[in-house]
């Protein structure tokens, strides 16, 4: 299960935890005014979907730094 928590980085700006059963996945910040930045070690695809709002879905490996299948 995805959950989210509402944290602040170590210079007190908020950001919000991704947590899949109870390991860190990822961290979602302000990058700039208007934009925003995805951290994450578990990256294994994004995709662009051409519906309206535009949305985006991204895929987690399990482990840390692989993708599936590798």
């Amino acid at each position: 299960m995805i959950t989210f928590k509402v944290a602040l980085t170590k210079t007190g700006k908020p950001m919000v935890e991704v947590w899949r059963d109870d390991i860190f996945i990822a961290g979602i910040l302000e990058y700039k005014e208007g934009n925003m930045r995805l951290i994450s070690g578990y990256y294994n695809g994004l995709q662009s979907e051409p519906s309206l709002p535009p949305s985006v879905k991204m895929k987690f490996s399990e482990e840390q730094g692989r993708a599936k299948g590798t």
